[in-house]
């Protein structure tokens, strides 16, 4: 088949999770044999072709592009998001393409930046639309829960226009349990079929076992580098551990700088940066023994997690949103309360005391991340539509 993935991000633009497991998804059909499509955002209009998947590039007709919104104000991004909804002109960009492809089905995940008529020019061209959710940039243009709960009418009212404007697609795929319940109360797909699916993940080989005798427990923060993340607390209370332990920062952000003025002291804690999946496999999974997610705002799946348990990782993660889904207490990781900065402390005093990192943990990490492998994922997907 022919099938076009539309996503805001694309390689080598990446922020999160979500433009991990759409690269993923195009890799895995691709392995299947199908031919495989990206509409994306762009600096310019552009046709090329990376790791032989035809992608274009759109570039927005706004205040400013996408890839730049994080560095506009917020009045600025006010009133960008209004003419994201409504872009008339994007859309037409987007039907030209999709005229001119003619894919068996289009594969919608986020559509910031693209514009909200993607399900509309979809059921025009009578071609098939199935709706990946990432995240709640369909309840708050951020994306998050917390803000969606804090603003009250404001974006509710957003909600409402999404919910209008996405209606109801033949299947929707949500990463889990938890946000399935977020858009169901808030009245979204009303007549859609709906599937929970977690983000797919390519298994990575296995690492090799290590042979050179260290005692030191290292431990690993993986994702953007904000407040709300948690990773500020999480460097409160690694400073007060005791024992060998090692803590590794990998990713950017706004809290980045205050996160290395707040660790400077500590020579165990160690910043990477940004790395690429490369980087990662040759720097960093060899060498980590436990992963830490001390997110103060619920996750809406978890993919660090899950590519922690590839590598036979277990983790500690805060027990909000859907972070419980894929953490079982006491046998792939252990769960905390979210912003508790002396019960996170605690939690990892006790595993590096106790050693309670086992064999038999890793295994059932392992088997766990197996759950999630891209063949079986798009196996089931495609059964579903």
């Amino acid at each position: 088949m022919k099938i076009a993935l539309i996503h805001s991000l694309y390689r080598p633009y990446r922020r999160g999770g979500a433009e991990v497991a759409v690269e993923t998804i195009a890799a895995g059909l691709q392995a299947l044999g199908h031919r495989v499509i990206i509409i994306t955002v762009g600096y310019q209009p552009a046709l090329e072709e990376i790791a032989g998947v035809k992608v274009y590039r759109i570039k927005p007709f706004n205040l400013f592009n996408f890839l730049d919104i994080n560095k506009q104000p917020i009045a600025k991004r006010f009133f960008w998001h209004i003419i994201d909804m409504f872009n008339d002109i994007q859309a037409w960009r987007i039907y030209k393409v999709l005229k001119q492809e003619r894919p068996d089905f289009l594969w919608g995940h986020n559509l910031k930046g693209l514009g909200y008529y993607v399900p509309c020019l979809a059921k025009i061209l009578k071609i098939k639309y199935v709706q990946t959710i990432h995240d709640m940039q369909y309840l708050h243009p951020s994306g998050l829960l917390a803000d969606y709960q804090r603003l009250g009418l404001g974006a509710r009212l957003y909600g409402f226009f999404c919910r209008r404007l996405l209606a109801s697609p033949g299947l929707v795929i949500f990463p889990s349990k938890f946000m399935k319940r977020i858009y169901d109360s808030n009245g979204f797909f009303p007549r859609s079929r709906e599937a929970v699916l977690g983000n797919p993940i390519a298994l990575p080989p296995p690492l090799p076992p290590r042979t050179d005798g260290r005692t030191t427990i290292s431990c690993l923060y993986l994702g953007q580098v904000e407040m709300y993340k948690g990773v500020m607390d999480l460097i409160e209370a690694f400073k007060e551990l005791r024992g060998a332990v090692t803590l590794n920062v990998v990713g950017e952000g706004s809290a980045l700088e205050s996160a290395e003025i707040m660790a400077k002291d500590d020579e165990r804690i160690k910043f990477w940066g940004r790395l690429d999946r490369e980087g990662l496999e040759q720097n960093i999974w060899p060498s980590i023994d436990l992963l830490i997610n001390p997110s103060q705002v619920s996750e809406s799946f978890g993919l660090v997690v899950l590519e922690a348990f590839a590598h036979g990782l277990p983790a500690v993660a805060c027990d909000i949103g859907a972070l419980p889904e894929l953490v079982v207490d006491g046998q792939t990781g252990w769960l905390v309360p979210p912003a508790d900065k002396e019960a996170l402390r605690s939690k990892l005093q006790e595993i590096i005391d106790g050693r309670l990192i086992s064999e038999e943990m890793k295994e059932r990490c392992l088997a766990r991340a197996r759950d999630f492998e891209v063949g079986h994922y798009l196996e089931r997907v495609l059964k579903l539509i």
